[in-house]
């Protein structure tokens, strides 16, 4: 193995002012737009290589139509992965998502990423979380799986007939796979006022005949001010994987994000956002945010939409991301949406019971 790929509803009281919410859709959308363009090439560095991957992709089908910001108020799902310090009530969450036969599927571009080997013709990513009460706090346990692979063209050359260049043609394929995964536990409570957490987890990665395995830690805490939840969280603090003879390090990343803790009345509707700045391992910057409008005409039976923003980073899949939702009573169904991504593919499902 020459090297490792890269790391690619409910109405609140009175005292809560819609323009929070419009406000952090504002600092969410209009900047990001703007950044959402940049290229991670200005800095004119070498790239750093890192993984698994998976530790990058989990955060849950909401965060998704989001732009991949994590939604930091109220029961958030997924947290066991994302922020730690933000785990609370019990509950359970299922997040899935994949690709199926990225070639010949009918899109160009895809095509031309696949033959590049920029993704895998096949992936499945499963995600999930459950949460409780525990000694005082709030304790999760997490697993998520991705496994991917497809197969790689062996040309040969072939000499056209009239003495020209050869040309190469397609002599057969190597298949190819890989399988990711990450277990999780963590633990939260309340300390002088701020949210505090702590998850250890089991890392592990498959490519072909090679196998590593390694542990990890996060650690964060939260905050809430007025109506805004804020969390900061350092992920991934844990020994290099070994893998066919090579180093591999983490994904290690800073994470920091805001949201409303719940959704602001504005007319007919309910609007919150979220919004978050990561810096991933080897040094970009990536910001991401989005808001979400929700609409009931029947109480405890609310129908959501979301839209976010994020940082394309390299060609990374297309800027801007969609989501949708419903809730009722202790059950909410979300679906989000992101044009070419090139790990899993561009749709995810997901579900969560409180």
């Amino acid at each position: 193995m020459d090297r490792a790929p890269r790391t690619i509803a409910a109405r609140i009281p009175g005292g809560f002012r819609p323009r929070a919410a419009l406000a952090l859709a504002w600092c969410a959308l209009v900047p990001l737009s703007g950044a959402a363009s940049l290229s991670a090439q200005e800095r004119q560095r070498e790239h750093t290589w890192s993984g698994p991957p998976i530790l990058t992709l989990i955060a849950g089908t909401r965060a998704m139509g989001l732009g991949g910001a994590f939604w930091t108020g109220g029961n958030a799902d997924h947290a066991v992965f994302h922020h730690p310090a933000l785990i609370s009530g019990q509950g359970f969450d299922l997040s899935l998502g994949g690709i199926f036969s990225r070639k010949g599927d009918g899109d160009r571009q895809r095509d031309r990423d696949a033959e590049r080997d920029r993704g895998p013709d096949d992936a499945i990513q499963l995600a999930l979380s459950a949460s409780g009460s525990w000694l005082g706090g709030n304790v999760a346990v997490g697993l998520a799986v991705f496994d991917y692979g497809g197969d790689i063209d062996i040309q040969r050359e072939r000499g056209r007939s009239n003495g020209g260049a050869s040309r190469p043609t397609a002599a057969g394929a190597i298949s190819w796979g890989a399988t990711e995964f990450v277990g999780t536990v963590a633990y939260r409570r309340t300390l002088f006022g701020f949210g505090a957490g702590a998850a250890g987890k089991v890392v592990g990665w498959t490519v072909g005949g090679a196998r590593a395995r390694t542990v990890a830690v996060d650690v964060g805490v939260s905050r809430t001010f007025w109506q805004l939840t804020t969390a900061l969280t350092v992920q991934n603090l844990g020994p290099d994987l070994e893998m066919g003879g090579r180093d591999v390090p983490l994904s290690r990343r800073v994470v920091l994000g805001a949201g409303t803790q719940r959704r602001a009345p504005v007319g007919p509707l309910d609007i919150g956002g979220a919004i978050q700045i990561a810096r991933e391992y080897g040094g970009d910057i990536v910001p991401g945010g989005g808001v979400e409008v929700a609409y009931w005409p029947v109480v405890r039976r609310v129908f959501i939409a979301r839209i976010g923003v994020v940082r394309v980073v390299e060609g990374e899949g297309a800027p801007v991301t969609f989501g949708a939702g419903f809730e009722g009573d202790r059950v909410r169904l979300d679906y989000g949406y992101r044009d070419r991504g090139p790990m899993t593919g561009p749709h995810q499902i997901g579900i969560s019971i409180r």
